[in-house]
């Protein structure tokens, strides 16, 4: 057997659909997990735990890592059977909590995949575009996976079996970002039941219109653009209704003019604020997300973040 070297592997946390943008955009954030593969001839069986030594928050067949890296090979080298591995996990990323968790845990298996293919049959490695494509059809939409690969802001789209497209922005410095995370969890699929089968044509028309303003915020960093470009009426107000914890803070932040949308399906919600008034502004937001909060009763965590312009990184030792 080939001997392989420890790998180490970081990948940012996603923010997905960003308000119009549903299951086409996403921005990286400098939010992180990092996942070490170890390597060994003693190593029979791959195994998995938390690098601070708790209890591990899923079950084996819940390990999204171990299900990529496995996919991988039956992709990509077939007639190769995977090396096992030990793999210590660094979660900073809540688990169910819109901040692209599960995405991280695919790019690393994927990734890993691919650098031991690297050293073990380096002429058959897939092409890049080969390799972007399976990372979102691994997802099953590529909105979180695609920028925790690549970094930055990404739209990304395929429609019946069309080869994936996708462009890249960096997100302008002109803005702050701030993360809050409420301490329950939403699952994506028990999500995306509560929202309809089909929309309005007033509603399409309304979200490709806010998905316009998102392009020219991109390209003219106007702030004003941005705050039009985050409305939605496709998943939000489905995902956010009155009986929702977040719902009276939602409408503060809208009374107030600060941009916010859900991260993904939620529960985190990304808010925005102009860099230059971030010293006039950023009190009252904490204020106002202490209130919200306080009102519902739930643990939280605010933070501010920035966005993450590499994507995923790896290193060998």
């Amino acid at each position: 057997m080939i001997r392989l070297p420890k790998i180490l592997i970081q990948v940012p946390g996603t923010s997905a659909n960003l308000g119009p943008g549903f299951d086409l955009m996403g921005l990286a954030l400098d939010l992180r997990n990092e996942f070490e593969f170890n390597f060994s001839k003693e190593i029979t069986e791959s195994k998995t735990e938390l690098k601070n030594g708790q209890k591990l928050p899923f079950s084996v067949k819940e390990d999204l890592v171990y299900q990529a890296y496995l996919s991988y090979f039956q992709k990509f080298l077939p007639s190769v059977n995977p090396p096992p591995y030990h793999c210590k996990m660094t979660l900073t990323l809540p688990l169910k909590g819109g901040l692209g968790s599960s995405a991280s845990a695919i790019v690393a298996g994927l990734s890993l995949a691919r650098e031991v293919h690297k050293r073990m049959e380096p002429n058959s490695l897939p092409k890049e575009p080969d390799f972007i494509q399976f990372l979102a059809e691994f997802e099953g939409h590529p909105d979180n996976t695609l920028p925790a690969y690549l970094g930055g802001f990404v739209f990304a789209y395929s429609t019946f079996g069309e080869p994936l497209r996708y462009f890249r922005k960096k997100f302008p410095a002109s803005v702050a970002i701030y993360v809050l995370t409420p301490e329950f969890h939403v699952s994506t699929e028990e999500s995306r039941k509560s929202l309809p089968k089909s929309y309005t044509t007033a509603d399409v028309i309304f979200n490709l219109s806010r998905i316009g303003a998102w392009m020219h915020f991109l390209d003219k960093r106007k702030f004003g653009d941005l705050l039009v470009g985050l409305e939605d009426k496709m998943h939000t107000p489905y995902r956010i209704p009155e009986s929702s914890p977040l719902f009276g803070l939602a409408e503060s932040l809208k009374e107030a003019g600060i941009g916010y949308c859900l991260s993904g399906s939620g529960p985190s919600l990304l808010m925005f604020l102009e860099r230059k008034s971030v010293k006039t502004k950023q009190t009252e937001l904490e204020e106002m997300v202490k209130k919200g909060m306080l009102a519902s009763g739930i643990s939280y965590q605010f933070r501010r973040v920035k966005p993450d312009g590499l994507g995923v990184r790896i290193q060998t030792k």
